[in-house]
């Protein structure tokens, strides 16, 4: 017999009811239980939402990973990001990496992390290279950061989070938000236009560990905070099916390499 969270829901994100919302998050924790590492955990939970609610064009999850926990293919990414930055001698074993872990979307090429090439593992080097990439930015500022911890090479936390609430990220506009130095918050504007991309939201959270862990939604929906305040809960359902995963070290999977990417990506290049 089938479970009743095991029902496969499809709507929109402005007219899901609170029991829409409540039968989705059982059928995360349920679903998610299952996996064996944070990465398989997270490529389900974006495929959730993602199925769940078409209007998401992008789904993807990401972690707050110190460098030398990287597994090789992350950790060569992060050196030569950082090698284009000109900042190497900065990324050091303690620097936060933003490391993606789950990725699934409306082409084909956004539906495994691994196929990124541009967010697969970022080095938060420094202060000024995060206020310089506005999402990102943006991103840590609305999980309450301290990133002058960057400068001194310390962990970074969400103070907030540590055993309280979640926090959330909102961009009521994709086409319009810009930063304080009159950037657009989400720079990949052709993305945007090309996928009608209207309210990117995220929720976040952080684990007993400290470790944050964000999942970020790209929509073509146009979304109040009102609306966008009745999701952000879900990243506890997430983070309560994979504490265990966490605290031991079951981060990373294996590697899919089965499937050929197809399609362009949220920059115009091959996979995003």
């Amino acid at each position: 017999m089938r479970r009743e969270n095991d029902k496969k829901l499809c709507m929109l994100l402005a007219t899901a009811k609170w029991e829409d919302i409540n039968a989705f998050r059982e059928r995360v924790a349920h679903e998610i239980s299952h996996e064996t590492s944070l990465t398989d955990a997270a490529q389900r939970f974006t495929s959730l939402f993602v199925e769940t609610f078409p209007s998401i064009v992008l789904a993807r999850v990401f972690a707050v990973i110190p460098f030398e926990t990287l597994p090789a293919t992350e950790s060569e990414f992060a050196v030569r990001l950082a090698e284009r930055l000109g900042a190497r001698d900065v990324l050091g074993p303690k620097t936060p990496v933003l490391s993606l872990l789950g990725s699934h979307g409306a082409e084909l090429a956004w539906r495994a992390r691994e196929r990124s090439s541009g967010h697969l593992a970022i080095p938060l080097l420094s202060k000024a290279m995060v206020e310089g990439a506005p999402m990102i930015a943006q991103l840590m500022s609305a999980l309450k950061v301290d990133l002058a911890r960057l400068d001194d090479g310390g962990p970074i936390y969400s103070r907030p989070m540590l055993g309280s609430t979640n926090q959330r990220f909102y961009v009521p506009s994709a086409r319009t938000a810009r930063d304080f130095r009159g950037n657009f918050v989400i720079p990949a504007q052709d993305f945007v236009a090309l996928h009608n991309v209207e309210t990117v939201f995220g929720m976040a959270g952080s684990y007993v560990d400290g470790m944050l862990i964000a999942a970020i939604l790209f929509t073509n929906e146009s979304l109040d905070s009102l609306t966008v305040d009745r999701f952000p809960s879900i990243i506890s359902n997430f983070k309560m099916a994979t504490t265990e995963l966490v605290l031991a070290r079951r981060i990373y999977g294996p590697v899919v390499r089965n499937r050929q990417p197809q399609g362009g990506d949220a920059s115009g290049q091959a996979s995003r």
